[in-house]
């Protein structure tokens, strides 16, 4: 795959695989957190065939890049640009994710929306039922237009990761999401120590 500089990303679909956390901490603007793990999984939801695909990556080259290729060709998308290093994205390019303690969003009194995006058959461990909305993460592109933009966003997973997709989703649609970290699994952990 084609080691990419910065400008050459400009019309392409930005897709960061590097870990939920790291994404957090710091990722190029416009960027979808999509790991080699999930991709397979929900890139259809969230990606057109018609546009290239440019990958950001922790590392020059690193594994499973090659093996992310080989996916995304099987999946349909035919022009892959290329990978770019998160290192040599200009500063001024690079956007944080807000995200919240569990202990500090069960505290909030706030008018908020509170997107759990599991799937309704998976939910084990119910969330707060304070504002809750329940779109599955594969369903949020066709089903965001429900959010309120006025509202706070708080998203919700399991453990973080598809709460981290769900909100880099919601950032290239104009929102401002909060992660809520460690996701329903930290909620439980703060409600039942």
């Amino acid at each position: 795959m084609k080691k990419l500089n910065y400008p050459e990303i400009a019309d392409a679909q930005i897709i960061d695989i590097r870990s939920q956390l790291a994404f957090q901490n710091g990722h190029a603007k416009g960027s979808l957190n999509l790991t080699a793990k999930n991709f397979k999984k929900y890139a259809g939801a969230f990606l057109s065939q018609d546009q290239p695909l440019a990958f950001v990556v922790g590392e020059e080259a690193p594994d499973e890049i090659a093996e992310l290729e080989t996916i995304a060709r099987e999946m349909g998308y035919a022009h892959i640009a290329g990978f770019l290093v998160i290192d040599e994205i200009p500063k001024e390019a690079i956007q944080h994710s807000d995200t919240i303690t569990a202990a500090d969003f069960l505290k909030k009194e706030s008018d908020f929306i509170l997107l759990d995006v599991r799937h309704p058959d998976e939910i084990t461990r119910p969330a707060p039922e304070k504002n809750l909305v329940n779109i599955a993460l594969e369903d949020l592109a066709a089903n965001y237009q429900d959010l309120a933009k006025n509202k706070d966003v708080y998203t919700l997973c399991g453990s973080g990761n598809r709460g981290t997709t769900a909100a880099s989703y919601l950032e290239t649609k104009g929102f401002q999401p909060i992660i809520i970290e460690g996701g329903m699994k930290a909620i439980q952990e703060t409600m039942n120590p």
